[in-house]
């Protein structure tokens, strides 16, 4: 069977975790030692810098050389580091994976991938097709309003920003920042994935519908699993929302970003009903 490595590029607050959930548990699959490897983004630098793994002291890489050498994982912060250091051990650590018996399915779905531009995509690509592993492509987008609600609710419990018991005012000042500007363009991920992937190489989803029957079924078509008909009822990494925003905010935000709207749209147009803040720029469909 043809032994396949799924790169998932989130979005972020957009299932990701999820998604990961559902594959790596199926039969045939093993995802390795993290649910994220956060190899490739802290290239970009920026807002992603702070993704580059710290060097392990030489006490550290020797104890986990010690530990791999007596048949224990590799702990996960050296692992990190290493595969940062040479995309060969990238490579080679997914091959690896699918050379044991009976693994045909690995893969590396970290939400800050969204921002991979198309030439690092050409990279991890061409760098499995080398060894003879195909490469496909997982993409879910969220409703451009809430997934900012959701970015900046874990921005507050990570202390990135200030905590705030309501969403108005700290929404406004963080929707168009360089943090949320980073994970929020999806029409920028959509123009890469299709400069480097083939139509049916790329499983693409409103994360709206991901956890309905439907969108059960058709990750499961896509991957070639079988259909867990009860995964949608499985939270996985959910977060809380906190209270409402304004009709003001909302538009003005749609408008902000509408060109996501409008190219997520093109290639899903359901996105205009499922998304609640595409009222403010998109024409529902027709019925």
């Amino acid at each position: 069977m043809t032994r396949t490595f799924f790169l998932g590029l989130g979005g972020q607050k957009c299932g990701s975790s999820w998604i990961q959930a559902y594959l790596a548990r199926q039969p045939g699959s093993d995802f390795g030692r993290m649910g994220e490897y956060q190899t490739w983004e802290h290239q970009l630098g920026g807002v992603f810098a702070r993704y580059r793994a710290p060097e392990p002291s030489m006490l550290g890489k020797l104890r986990a050389r010690a530990k791999v050498a007596l048949g224990a994982p590799e702990p996960a912060a050296h692992l990190r580091w290493r595969l940062q250091q040479d995309e060969n051990a990238y490579f080679d650590y997914f091959a690896g994976l699918l050379a044991q018996d009976g693994i045909i399915r690995t893969g590396d779905i970290t939400p800050s991938y969204a921002a991979l531009p198309a030439k690092t995509l050409a990279r991890i690509r061409d760098g499995f097709a080398s060894r003879d592993i195909a490469v496909k492509l997982l993409f879910s987008m969220r409703d451009p309003v809430d997934r900012l609600r959701s970015h900046m609710r874990m921005e507050m419990e990570k202390g990135r920003l200030p905590e705030a018991a309501e969403n108005e005012a700290p929404l406004r000042a963080f929707y168009a920042s360089h943090e949320a500007e980073a994970r929020s363009r999806y029409d920028q991920t959509l123009s890469a994935i299709e400069a480097v992937f083939d139509p049916g190489d790329i499983f693409l989803t409103p994360f709206e519908t991901l956890f309905t029957a439907n969108g059960i079924a058709n990750l499961s078509r896509f991957a070639d699993v079988p259909v867990d008909a009860q995964a949608g009822m499985r939270a996985v990494n959910s977060r809380a929302k906190g209270s409402g925003l304004s009709e003001d905010l909302e538009g003005e935000i749609a408008h902000h970003y509408a060109p996501v709207y409008e190219a997520a749209a093109r290639r899903l147009p359901q996105v205009a009903e499922a998304w609640p803040s595409a009222r403010f720029v998109l024409r529902p469909t027709s019925a």
